[in-house]
Parts: structure tokens; C-alpha cells; sequence
């Protein structure tokens, strides 16, 4: 635990990272909200209450999208900080395990991300129903939706975040990741040609656990088989990254 709290202390020391996770995370979802209150304080014919479930639907795929992107910079920023700041040597000269060293970064990543994205939901949540007027409310099953949704999202790039910065820069890894959530992932679900192979897609098991217009109505599949697919994932990633680390030069 105690590595685990060093790697939270070390993510949470870079005020830069911070401060942008805030502001993609919370922030975004404030921002959201307040648009839709003034708009409908100044124009109330044009523009209804800013609560109720499809505004609700609305804040949280802005929270999806760039809770995904914050959760890539975080998982990279954890999995390549060590490195980065040439303290990867003097850590393992203390004799502690690389697998150790690798195996926190991700739990200390999540730590950090999560109590912010559940705040951000928690906003969106509560705005959704103190300003919804007339509107009706968004239901338990739209609510849990989504926050299966975004916590797949999350927990799966962050995972691969700090996987592949054992193998690339930051940077490279960041740019790859965005790539795959935003274009390539979303392409090969929409190639039929590949027909159930795309069940193996981690896209696709993650867009099983949101609302229905994010479900491919040809990649269908159980709970438990997006659950596997997702642990198939993580635990092929960590793998190759731990052993990695385990091979580089100090």
C-alpha cells in the first residue's frame, strides 16, 4: 500500500496534470450545465429546463469523451513518470521488485481519476434533477448505464495507458489511444466482414454497458462475455507491460 500511496502522491504533485483532469473531468460537466441554465433563464421559449434525462444523456457523453481522454493522460503519465524524471534506477537500487513497481501504477492512476469522475457524475446526476422543471427525470437504469459506461471506459485506458508507456513515449501512447477510442475502434465495429471476431473488440465491450444508442445492433453480447473480453484486455496488456518493465535497463 505504501507504494500505492507514493504513486497517488506523485500524480496528484503534478499540478499541470491536475489541474487539466479538473477541468476535462469536472469542469466540463459544470460548464455544460451552466450553459443550459442561462440559456433557459434568458430564453425559456427556446431552450427548456437544462435537467431531466436527455440532458442528463447530454453532460454524461461530455464526461465519457473527455473522462476517456483524462484517463489516458493520467494511466500515461503514471505508467512513464518514473522513467521520465530518471528515477526509475534509483528505485529499483533500493531493491524494490520492478513487478511491484510496475503493478501500482495503475491502482494509483484509478485512485486518482475515479474520486473526480464520480464527483463529475455526482454533478451531472444532481443537476439533472434539481433542474429539470417539468421534464421527466432520468430513470435508475439510464443512471447505472451510464455509469457502468464510463467506469469500463476508464478503468480499460488507463490499464492500457500505463501498459503501453512501458514500450513508448507518453506521447506516442496518448496520441494512439485517443486514435483508437475515437476512429479506429469505432471503424472495425462497423466492418461486418469481420462478423463476431468483433466481439474481441474492447470498444465494443465497453459500449455494452452504456445506453442503447451506443450498442452496435450487430455486436451484440452478455454481461459476462464483455466482462471477459475486458479482462482478457487488461490482463494481456498488464502482462506484456510488467514483463517489459522487468527487462528494461534501469
Amino acid at each position: 500500500m505504501r507504494l500505492v500511496r507514493a504513486e497517488v502522491l506523485k500524480l496528484v504533485r503534478r499540478r499541470g496534470l491536475m489541474a487539466w483532469t479538473l477541468v476535462l473531468v469536472l469542469g466540463s460537466v459544470l460548464v455544460a450545465e451552466v450553459i443550459l441554465v442561462i440559456l433557459h433563464a434568458v430564453n425559456p421559449e427556446n431552450h427548456g429546463p437544462a435537467g431531466g434525462q436527455t440532458n442528463l444523456s447530454h453532460y454524461l457523453d461530455v464526461l465519457l469523451a473527455l473522462g476517456t481522454i483524462a484517463a489516458i493522460m493520467v494511466g500515461a503519465t503514471a505508467g512513464s513518470q518514473d522513467v521520465a524524471n530518471g528515477v526509475f534506477r534509483d528505485l529499483v537500487v533500493t531493491g524494490r521488485s520492478r513487478s511491484a513497481l510496475f503493478n501500482v501504477r495503475a491502482p494509483g492512476a484509478l485512485l486518482v481519476l475515479l474520486p473526480i469522475a464520480a464527483l463529475a457524475f455526482a454533478a451531472a446526476v444532481v443537476g439533472a434533477f434539481l433542474f429539470s422543471g417539468a421534464l421527466p427525470g432520468p430513470s435508475a437504469k439510464v443512471i447505472g448505464g451510464y455509469a457502468a459506461y464510463i467506469f469500463a471506459s476508464i478503468l480499460i485506458n488507463v490499464v492500457l495507458a500505463v501498459a503501453l508507456t512501458s514500450f513508448a513515449s507518453s506521447r506516442v501512447v496518448v496520441g494512439v489511444l485517443i486514435a483508437w477510442n475515437v476512429l479506429i475502434g469505432p471503424l472495425l465495429l462497423q466492418i461486418g466482414s469481420l462478423g463476431g471476431a468483433r466481439k474481441a473488440i474492447d470498444v465494443a465491450a465497453i459500449d455494452h454497458f452504456g445506453p442503447d444508442q451506443y450498442v452496435n445492433d450487430d455486436v451484440t453480447m452478455s454481461t459476462g462475455v464483455a466482462l471477459l473480453v475486458l479482462a482478457v484486455w487488461i490482463a494481456v496488456f498488464n502482462t506484456a507491460g510488467r514483463m517489459w518493465t522487468q527487462r528494461r535497463d534501469a
